[in-house]
């Protein structure tokens, strides 16, 4: 059977065991530190172990999840103002835009609209690592490799973000129950995928502007 290329050491295999050492027989060695820990204690314990495990795979989805929102909300506010200079063209010389018919218009509003919502669910499906949204990412992602060679890297490198072994168990839904469990382990974002995340918001919105002044 073909080994999946992004598998990772079979570590995994954890959540969240309870292993107990055996009790040493205490008139052995009276100075033998005792073994004994508390239900509670050492459940936290290996819930913890097994989300650090993760955390880093767990921030690197979640900041494509803002890849996605980035461009969703932009393109809905494009979608916005197209349908506000739909309208007033409509009212003013009842053409539409720059000439379009009412359906041709409906046609590209809903297109900017519906593609904006649907990278919002997918940006937001994958920060709360919903299974749909990831199947969205992995068909979006896949389409973007065809965008040679900047798009390939990138796509490339979501789609193992997703699909990797690691990906599996970040999505699962035991992980989900150590999230529950661990609400005081953050990640801390780095200051380079901070700057990163800025310069794309600048290009985005300089684009859609730029599609936005020249309807």
């Amino acid at each position: 059977m073909t080994k999946d290329p992004f598998a990772v050491p079979d570590d995994e295999a954890n959540p969240f065991a309870i292993q107990r050492p055996v009790a040493a027989d205490a008139a052995l060695n009276p100075y033998a530190p005792t073994s004994h820990v508390s239900e509670t204690e050492g459940f936290e314990s290996d819930v913890e172990s097994y989300r650090r495990r993760y955390l880093s795979h767990e921030a690197s989805i979640k900041s494509v999840g803002i890849l996605y929102l980035i461009p969703g909300v932009l393109m809905l506010l494009f979608f916005v103002g197209m349908v506000g200079v739909a309208a007033v063209s409509l009212l003013v010389d009842g053409n539409g835009m720059q000439g379009m018919g009412l359906v041709e218009a409906a046609l590209v509003v809903g297109l900017y609209g519906g593609l904006g919502a649907v990278q919002i669910y997918t940006g937001l499906g994958l920060r709360r690592f919903k299974i749909a949204a990831r199947r969205l990412a992995t068909v979006f992602s896949t389409i973007g490799l065809l965008m040679f060679p900047i798009g390939t890297l990138i796509n490339g490198y979501i789609l193992y973000l997703l699909q990797s072994q690691k990906g599996k168990v970040v999505f699962s839904e035991s992980y989900q129950d150590a999230i529950r469990r661990t609400p005081h382990i953050k990640y801390q974002t780095s200051l380079i995928v901070k700057v990163l995340v800025v310069i794309l918001i600048a290009v985005i919105t300089l684009v859609i502007v730029a599609m936005f002044l020249g309807t």
